[in-house]
């Protein structure tokens, strides 16, 4: 067969005229219309990249989807969910190229799918086609566009090599007209030591971004400061038309001080490291549905093979060769075709402690103290500007009129505070560089002791576990974090100083700290003052440093992790409410809390549920995740096991056993009891709705004709099922009979009579 190379291709369509303004050179998209994405490549999906393109549709279905190559049929997918009706093409090329959410086959390819479906009364098929047994030719008709599987009408396109690697089209040989750089609107700052804070008593801050000068160039406005290990965040995203749909940035790079420090593409994305989206993304901001942020650095666990970095895997401050000072940073963004933009901000690099050293104390006269200070080397590379001391009142840092600041030779400072009760006052120093805030050194006021009138409150972050103290004194002083299991004393933390008010402890994953029922506080460091103030009754768990590990809630539920249920160790916290009227919110158990509600896993962890059996057969319930944002129970795949129920997830929330009493039910029949049709083929459409547990897979829904099973097509977003015969049905009455069972195992039954007129046609 003669075979046209790509070039010689392309002069001819460009020679003929193109018929959209979207030109395409080499390779031949698989829709004869304007090529217009709803997603791109390597986008995020909740446990994979989304492994090809979206081609819209225009909301409906029935497009042509034709050949892109010459090759033949190697794989008929089948399913509900997911692809839907997904098609196969091996190109004699080398290419895989994958079609899914397809509505129809053509009788070509679809005819054998449904002999089989019918032979094995399944609608699911997986079929292998052997080499060539039906070929195809580049521009021949495959099949129609459709909204099978997940999502609405759209038409999922898949480039992939001869070994099933997914690569992005856009970059192989698919070409689309496209002149929009892209956007970009927050970059991110992510301490990645072991206990550090920044100033927001978090672990990860966004700063907005806003344009600067001409198209495609952005800024921000704050000069950071930073002294701890930390990697960027980049919030952005590309549009292949102005006003289209919104994709991942296809290249990121990072520079700093124009030396090149991590980079990301999104080329290819494996079966085998698909997982690692969760890594490449920041899962918490995608759980909040921001799901372009990128992270500039490479976390533990991440095998994505499209990023790479130098010394540090991207985090600025591993190396301890830094410079103390101004530091440039650049993050470029390119999109497939080349288009370019670029965010330019800088940051101030800092030692690792404070600044100024107090070197002594002297009271010149009464009432009156000055305190002495000494900056650390490398001082003058950080540009500061001014000095200023503030005073702390509860929650508030204000300048005081009592102190005054001189300057002494070679960068040292005097601070003269003139008041009465100087030794009370909370002091601390301020440095100000351009727009840079430094809190520096707090040199007075901190008393060895104070009242422990303090309640204590705590979250588990996505990398370890915050410890706050609210604090009611009105006097300052350092304070102790001890953490308990029982009356054994697991570890002894120091939170830093925010203010009057708050002191904040990091606390990393350490195997010490396995499980945390008790946590004290003091309001002093010295250990000699026994603790007095607990807050009880915490369920924290330290999961991923063992295999096995089996967590007992109560008698009813038990979570079982192992060690590849994650990337790396992590603190979760296990919470049980029973509610007051279980039985009206149709709970088979008490309400459990796994927090965070978001949390970075690899592989699903296991739970189970202790529920008689008694009380599951003849009330069905099953485990459910309770999805806040709509608020419904969503049914989780289930298994009855001897003692009760067992599910998996992927991260935490709430979760409960809740009874589903109700069977599904099927309305807009499109077929009458005992009505007279024409067609011989007649087209049979209902909806399938269920209120809680849905509809598990094909065996669920079955339709017969006169006792014959039927294939039917079944939409999950929709609710729509359709079936019609294969072959026409004689003239005289039939029966049809929909049988309709839910996950919980409830079933609806509807039988019917109709009658096909004898002298009516050989409908389709």
């Amino acid at each position: 067969m003669l075979r046209l190379s790509s070039i010689v291709v392309s002069l001819l369509v460009l020679a003929i005229g193109a018929l959209t303004v979207n030109v395409w050179a080499g390779e031949s998209w698989p829709l004869k219309r304007d090529i217009d994405l709803s997603s791109g490549f390597g986008d995020f999906r909740d446990n994979h990249f989304h492994g090809g393109v979206d081609l819209r549709t225009g909301g409906k279905i029935g497009a042509e989807v034709i050949s892109p190559a010459d090759g033949y049929v190697w794989r008929v997918y089948m399913s509900y969910s997911g692809y839907g009706k997904g098609l196969y093409i091996m190109g004699d090329d080398g290419y895989l190229y994958v079609f899914g959410h397809l509505s129809q086959l053509t009788r070509k390819i679809g005819n054998g799918i449904k002999t089989k479906q019918l032979a094995d009364r399944r609608y699911f098929q997986d079929i292998y086609f052997p080499a060539d047994s039906v070929r195809v030719e580049k521009g021949e008709l495959l099949a129609y566009t459709g909204q099978s599987g997940k999502g609405g009408p759209h038409l999922h396109f898949e480039k992939r090599t001869a070994d099933n690697v997914p690569i992005n089209p856009l970059t192989h040989g698919f070409d689309i007209a496209d002149k929009i750089k892209p956007t970009f609107s927050r970059i991110g700052i992510q301490l990645t030591d072991d206990r550090s804070l920044l100033d927001n008593g978090r672990r990860k801050m966004f700063l907005d971004l806003k344009p600067a000068g001409r198209s495609g160039n952005y800024r921000s406005d704050t000069l950071i400061y930073m002294h701890r290990p930390f990697g960027f965040l980049i919030d952005g995203y590309d549009q292949m038309r102005s006003g289209g749909m919104r994709q991942s940035i296809y290249r990121l790079r990072l520079y700093i001080d124009d030396h090149l420090l991590y980079e990301t593409r999104l080329d290819s994305a494996s079966f085998e490291t698909t997982d690692a989206v969760r890594l490449e993304y920041d899962y918490i901001e995608a759980a909040d549905n921001r799901k372009r942020v990128r992270h500039l650095f490479r976390l533990v666990g991440n095998r994505f093979t499209g990023s790479s970095s130098g010394e540090g895997s991207g985090i600025y401050g591993v190396s301890g060769r830094e410079r103390v000072g101004r530091h440039r940073a650049r993050i470029v963004g390119e999109d497939c075709f080349g288009n370019r933009s670029e965010v330019r901000f800088d940051f101030l690099w800092g030692p690792p402690d404070d600044i100024f050293t107090l070197d002594s104390v002297v009271t010149p006269a009464a009432n009156t103290t000055d305190f002495h200070f000494t900056p650390v080397a490398g001082y003058d590379a950080l540009g500061v500007d001014s000095i200023a001391v503030l005073r702390n009142r509860p929650g508030v840092w204000g300048k005081p009129s009592e102190v005054t600041v001189f300057p002494l030779e070679n960068g040292r400072l005097k601070c003269r505070v003139k008041a009465q009760r100087t030794e009370s006052a909370l002091l601390r120093l301020f440095l100000f560089a351009g727009d840079a805030v430094i809190r520096d050194n707090i040199f007075n006021g901190l008393k060895e002791r104070q009242p422990d009138r303090c309640k204590v409150a705590w979250e588990v972050a996505e990398d370890g576990l915050l410890v706050t103290l609210n604090i009611r004194n009105k006097m300052a002083s350092q304070s102790r974090i001890e953490l308990y299991h029982g009356d054994s004393l697991l570890g002894v933390e120091y939170p830093r100083y925010f203010d009057l008010t708050r002191h904040t402890c990091f606390i990393a994953p350490q195997p010490k700290y396995s499980q945390i029922d008790r946590i004290g506080m003091a309001m002093t460091r010295d250990p000699s003052y026994q603790t007095r103030e607990f807050s009880d009754s915490l369920d924290i768990h330290l999961i991923g440093y063992r295999d096995n590990q089996v967590i007992a809630v109560d008698d009813q539920l038990t979570l079982t992790f192992d060690r590849a249920n994650l990337y790396q160790p992590r603190f979760i916290e296990v919470r049980r409410n029973v509610p007051r009227f279980k039985t009206n919110m149709h709970l088979n158990s008490a309400h459990y809390e796994i927090l965070p509600e978001a949390f970075v896993t690899r592989e699903d962890f296991g739970m189970s549920l202790k529920i008689p059996s008694r009380t599951i057969n003849q009330n069905p319930s099953g485990i459910c995740w309770l999805d806040k944002k709509e608020n419904r129970w969503v049914w989780l795949d289930n298994e009855v096991e001897a003692d009760g129920l067992r599910a998996t997830s992927l991260g935490g929330g709430s979760f409960a056993a809740v009874f589903d009493y109700n069977p599904p039910r099927i309305t807009r029949l499109s077929l009458s009891e005992g009505r007279t049709y024409t067609t011989r083929k007649p087209r049979i459409t209902f909806l399938v709705e269920d209120t809680l547990s849905g509809i598990g897979d094909d065996r669920n829904i079955v339709v017969k004709i006169d006792a014959q099973w039927q294939i039917v097509d079944y939409d999950p977003e929709t609710n729509r099922c359709v079936t019609q015969p294969v072959t026409p049905l004689e003239p005289g009455p039939h029966h049809l009979a929909i049988l309709i069972t839910d996950r919980a195992g409830n079933l609806t039954e509807q039988y019917y009579n109709f009658v096909i007129k004898k002298s009516g046609k050989r409908g389709h």
